[in-house]
C-alpha cells in the first residue's frame, strides 16, 4: 500500500522533482491555472498569515508569564518563517517555476546523454533525493504529532495538572497561544479552537515539507550537476579524432562552457529567492532553539521533556540539512575545475590548450548560497548559530 502511494506521486515528466512538485501543487505553492482554485489558495495563505498575527496579539496579553511567552515564541517564530516561505513562493512564482523547469530539463538531458560513470552519479543523487524527501516528511509528520498532542500528553502524564484543570486553577490547554474572538477556555469555544489549531498545524507542516524538500533536492541536483560536469570535462579528449580537430574540440568545450553558464545563472537565481528567507530563518531559528532549550531544562515532567526535545531536534535537524547541502554544493563547485586537468590535456595543441584554460577559468566560479547579505549557508555557519543560541540560553538561565 505504501509502495503504491509513493508510486502515485511520481511523475514520468519530472524524474527527479516528481514527488516535490506533487507536494508543491497540493499545498498551493505552485498555483493552479483555474482562477477560482488560484484565488482559494491565495486566500488560504493569507488566512494563515492573519493567524500568525493573532499569535503576537496573544503574546502581548500573556507577557507577564515567562513560560507562556517562551512557548508562544518558539512556535510563533517558526510560524513566521512558514508564512514567509509560502508567501514568497507565491509572489516569486515565475522565478521559482524557471528554476524548477531548468532542473527538470537539465536532469532529463543528463538522463538522455549518460555514460556508465554518469549513470552512477545520476542514480546516486536520485536515490539520495528520494531518501531525503521521505525522511524529511517523516520528521515533519512526527513534529506535527508532537506539537498537536503536547497539551494532551501533559494532561495524561500529570495527575496534579488534571486536578488543577478540574478545580479551575489551570486554564484549558491549547496547541497554540493565539487570540480568538470568543471564549476559548470553555466549551464549545475551546474545542472549536482545538480543531482550528490542528488544521493550521497540518497546513504549516505541509508548507514546511513542500518548501524545504524542494530546496534540498535542488541543492543536491546542483551538486550532482557539478559532478557530472567534472566527469564530462575529464573525457574532452578521449576520442583521438575529435582531439585532433580544432573545430570539434572547441565545440565540445563550448558546450561544457554553456552548461556551466546556465548552471551558474539558475544557481544565482535560486540563491536570490532563497537568501531572504534563509536570513529570516537563521535569526528566528537561533531564538527558537534558545527558547526550546530553556524550556527543556526547566521542565519537570519527563513526558514534557521528551516532547520538547523532539521539537528541539526538529529545529536543529532542519537547520543542519540546509547548511549541509549548501556546503556540499560549495565544495563540489570548488572541485569541478579539476575536471579539465584530469583529461588528456597534455596531448593537445596550443590553440586547444588556450580554450581549456578559458574553460578552467569559468569553472573556478563558486556556487555559494547565503542567508541574507551577512553569512553563507555552510557548516561553520551552523556551528556559529548553535553557539549563539547557547549564548542566549545562558543569558536566560542567569
Amino acid at each position: 500500500m505504501l509502495k503504491a502511494l509513493l508510486s502515485s506521486i511520481e511523475d514520468p515528466t519530472r524524474r527527479l522533482l516528481g514527488p516535490n512538485y506533487w507536494i508543491l501543487k497540493n499545498m498551493g505553492l505552485v498555483l493552479p491555472q483555474n482562477p477560482i482554485a488560484k484565488v482559494a489558495y491565495i486566500v488560504l495563505h493569507e488566512i494563515v498569515s492573519f493567524f500568525v498575527l493573532t499569535q503576537y496579539m496573544e503574546l502581548y496579553v500573556i507577557r507577564s508569564n515567562l513560560d507562556l511567552v517562551l512557548t508562544n515564541l518558539k512556535i510563533s517564530m517558526l510560524s513566521i518563517v512558514c508564512i514567509v516561505k509560502a508567501n514568497t513562493f507565491v509572489i516569486w512564482q515565475v522565478q521559482w517555476k524557471e528554476v524548477i523547469e531548468y532542473v527538470t530539463r537539465a536532469d532529463q538531458y543528463e538522463r538522455d546523454n549518460q555514460s556508465v560513470e554518469r549513470r552512477k552519479i545520476i542514480d546516486s543523487y536520485t536515490k539520495y533525493c528520494r531518501g531525503i524527501v521521505y525522511f524529511y516528511c517523516v520528521l515533519v509528520f512526527t513534529t506535527f504529532i508532537t506539537v498537536t498532542n503536547t497539551p494532551l500528553m501533559r494532561y495524561l502524564s500529570s495527575a496534579q495538572y488534571r486536578e488543577a484543570l478540574r478545580n479551575g486553577t489551570e486554564l484549558f490547554p491549547h496547541i497554540f497561544s493565539s487570540w480568538m474572538p470568543f471564549d476559548k477556555y470553555n466549551s464549545p469555544g475551546s474545542w472549536i479552537t482545538v480543531i482550528w489549531h490542528v488544521c493550521l498545524c497540518a497546513y504549516g507542516a505541509g508548507i514546511m515539507a513542500a518548501y524545504d524538500t524542494v530546496i534540498m533536492v535542488i541543492m543536491v541536483f546542483f551538486g550532482g550537476k557539478l559532478e557530472l560536469l567534472r566527469e564530462r570535462c575529464t573525457h574532452i579528449f578521449e576520442n583521438t579524432e575529435i582531439a585532433s580537430d580544432d573545430n570539434q574540440t572547441n565545440e565540445k568545450i563550448r558546450k561544457l562552457h554553456n552548461i556551466h553558464v546556465l548552471l551558474m545563472k539558475h544557481s544565482r537565481l535560486f540563491n536570490s529567492l532563497l537568501s531572504p528567507v534563509m536570513f529570516l530563518y537563521v535569526v528566528m531559528c537561533s531564538l527558537m532553539l534558545c527558547a526550546s532549550a530553556f524550556q527543556l531544562t526547566s521542565a519537570t515532567n519527563t513526558t514534557q521533556k521528551l516532547l520538547m526535545a523532539e521539537y528541539l531536534v526538529f529545529g536543529i535537524a532542519q537547520l543542519f540539512m540546509f547548511c549541509w547541502h549548501s556546503n556540499d554544493v560549495l565544495i563540489k563547485s570548488q572541485k569541478v575545475m579539476f575536471g579539465p586537468y584530469e583529461s588528456e590535456w597534455w596531448t593537445v595543441n596550443s590553440k586547444q590548450a588556450r580554450s581549456i584554460l578559458i574553460l578552467t577559468g569559468q569553472l573556478r566560479l563558486n556556487h555559494t548560497y547565503t542567508a541574507g547579505p551577512f553569512t553563507q549557508l555552510t557548516l561553520s555557519t551552523f556551528i556559529t548559530i548553535l553557539k549563539g543560541a547557547y549564548s542566549y540560553y545562558t543569558l536566560l538561565r542567569e
